[in-house]
């Protein structure tokens, strides 16, 4: 496809701390995968001739992931670069201050690329979108701007940036999350209980549109500064995107994307035949068990699970070792993430014998020793250790902790 896409992971994920602390959002462990790979893998599967990842906070957790996994397909006929904050030619340091800003300071590649399309995509978005489909729409309107966008109810608009489109797939209004009951009233694009069509921020520019965009236009962001000046001008199209999506924004969103994926419950399928998410491979063994009971789980490769022990509604990622009689519900246990292919020769996530968890969220590298019980006995609302903190209602063990014998929370 004559297309550029370009994929954002350079944000902080300040809200989904502290699993941000020690590595970039899009980096962050998805079952077998990072949440990154889901972009990365609906582009790969649009066939297009050059992606670009621009990348700034912990910049090199993504890195090193992406050099070490990617390309998937040995003949991929795609150029694939990472972009990061670099000098210029006067010895500045060039951090990027928004969406736009971290496009308009690589907009050499887009003007060598000469790709009639370039499509702009979150690193840390879960979706199952047909991306042949935007450009479809796009040829057809003929607009220099489409953006994707999704059904939401009235309680959901007022954190998003919604837009009203019209019968012809026009964009004729746009406001960054309304929160007058009267603005909300008129920006309902339909009837029904997901009225509002929220902004995905996944946006398919004409290439030579966005370059004058960006060269003409200040403002570092797409949709505060540049998009409302376009779609009142008339020439933004909207794609209307129906099924799941999630914008993982805080760590209650990622607990619940996690354990919906792991119970079969998720809209996100990774065996859709017609739209298959390609999981980069880990080069570790198949996960073994011991007689235990494995119910509406996930069990990602390389992890052993001890005899006597119960899983219930949960995701044990890669290579976590498990002892025995432990009891597991509704939790996620991130599991071993390394940044290369060559990292899988050692267990760094240990759950020991007799732990209880539940409503848990055991970080990488964490070690809890025998008869550790994580299931917050007082209900608590706000609560903080050297080994956990409670977050959004969920226990978050901290990378690196050693919880101790018989701990008790």
């Amino acid at each position: 496809m004559d297309l550029t896409l370009i994929i954002l992971a350079g944000g902080k994920g300040e809200r989904l701390k502290p699993l941000t602390q020690h590595v970039a959002k899009p980096a962050v462990s998805f079952a077998d995968m990072r949440i990154i790979d889901i972009s990365l893998s609906h582009a790969i599967k649009s066939r297009p001739k050059e992606i670009l990842i621009i990348t700034q906070y912990l910049a090199d957790t993504i890195e090193n992931y992406i050099y070490a996994h990617y390309p998937i397909d040995p003949n991929a006929n795609y150029n694939l670069s990472l972009l990061s904050p670099q000098e210029d030619s006067d010895g500045k340091l060039l951090f990027y201050n928004g969406t736009a800003d971290a496009i308009r300071k690589n907009l050499s590649h887009l003007v060598r690329s000469k790709t009639k399309y370039t499509m702009i995509l979150s690193g840390d978005q879960l979706f199952n979108m047909d991306l042949f489909k935007v450009v479809e729409l796009s040829e057809k309107l003929d607009a220099d701007l489409n953006i994707c966008c999704h059904p939401v109810t009235r309680e959901d608009a007022p954190r998003l940036g919604i837009l009203k489109v019209n019968h012809s797939h026009i964009i004729t209004d746009f406001h960054e999350k309304p929160q007058d009951p009267k603005t909300l009233d008129s920006l309902a694009s339909f009837s029904g209980g997901r009225p509002f069509l929220a902004s995905m921020g996944l946006y398919l520019f004409k290439t030579d549109a966005l370059i004058k965009l960006l060269t003409t236009t200040k403002g570092d962001d797409f949709g505060k500064d540049l998009i409302p000046n376009l779609i009142k001008k008339g020439d933004v199209g909207g794609y209307i995107y129906e099924h799941y999506w999630e914008d993982i924004g805080t760590v209650k969103s990622y607990f619940e994307a996690c354990l919906l994926l792991a119970t079969g419950k998720s809209g996100l399928r990774f065996d859709d035949p017609n739209h298959p998410i390609l999981v980069p491979p880990h080069f570790t063994a198949p996960a073994q068990f011991y007689s235990a009971h494995i119910e509406e789980s996930m069990v990602c490769q390389g992890t052993k699970i001890g005899g006597g022990t119960s899983v219930k509604s949960s995701l044990c990622g890669p290579k976590s070792w498990i002892g025995k009689n432990c009891k597991i519900e509704r939790s996620l246990i991130v599991g071993h993430q390394p940044y290369n292919t060559t990292k899988f020769d050692t267990f760094t996530t240990k759950i020991h014998d007799n732990c209880v968890l539940k409503n848990a969220l055991i970080d990488a590298e964490t070690i809890l020793d025998e008869g550790v019980k994580l299931v917050n006995e007082k209900h608590l609302i706000q609560y903080e250790d050297p080994y956990i903190i409670l977050v959004d209602g969920i226990i978050v063990t901290k990378r690196g902790a050693h919880i101790p014998k018989n701990y008790h929370f």
